[in-house]
């Protein structure tokens, strides 16, 4: 389910131009989706509030679907702006990974980039999270709210506690 509601909050999963590779920007998805939040997301305030009940999680889905693709020429266009002003020497570092070296933008690069969005990745980001508390709160109430402590007790891990107490469950 945070996989599903997780992609549902990413522009680029909305078209089939998905990784830029129908506008030369091939790469798109994992700068957009991986890069900068491994670079800036130790930035991001990810307290979201409460989560809701929600009526309709089809609705929920369809409206995270719409916001997403709304911000997707902007995902694009901003980076082919960038791509086309941003000094060529500046754009790209050489990281060891894994198995070898790989080329990726660089920090000055992707910082840029997201503040020419303004904060969009952190923002969809928290919208997700915010989707599945309530997705998940949703759940637990059609559920009859059974109670959380004796969850330990039928095997559950101290992890799923923890992120429902997060989400504020209780």
């Amino acid at each position: 389910l945070g996989h599903y509601i997780g992609d549902a909050h990413v522009p680029l999963h909305t078209t089939e131009n998905y990784n830029g590779q129908l506008t030369g920007q091939h790469g798109i998805h994992a700068f957009w989706e991986s890069r900068i939040p491994e670079l800036a997301s130790e930035g991001y305030d990810h307290l979201v509030g409460r989560a809701a009940y929600v009526h309709s999680v089809s609705d929920l889905a369809w409206e995270a679907v719409f916001a997403s693709h709304a911000a997707l020429d902007t995902v694009l266009g901003m980076e082919r702006e960038l791509q086309r002003t941003f000094p060529e020497d500046r754009k790209y570092v050489m990281e060891d990974r894994g198995r070898g070296v790989q080329r990726f933008p660089s920090l000055e690069f992707t910082a840029a980039y997201e503040q020419s969005m303004g904060g969009m990745v952190e923002r969809r980001m928290n919208a997700s999270i915010l989707a599945l508390g309530s997705c998940w709160y949703t759940a637990w109430v059609d559920a009859g709210q059974p109670d959380l402590d004796r969850f330990e007790q039928r095997g559950f891990s101290d992890s799923l506690r923890a992120v429902l107490k997060a989400i504020q469950i209780r």
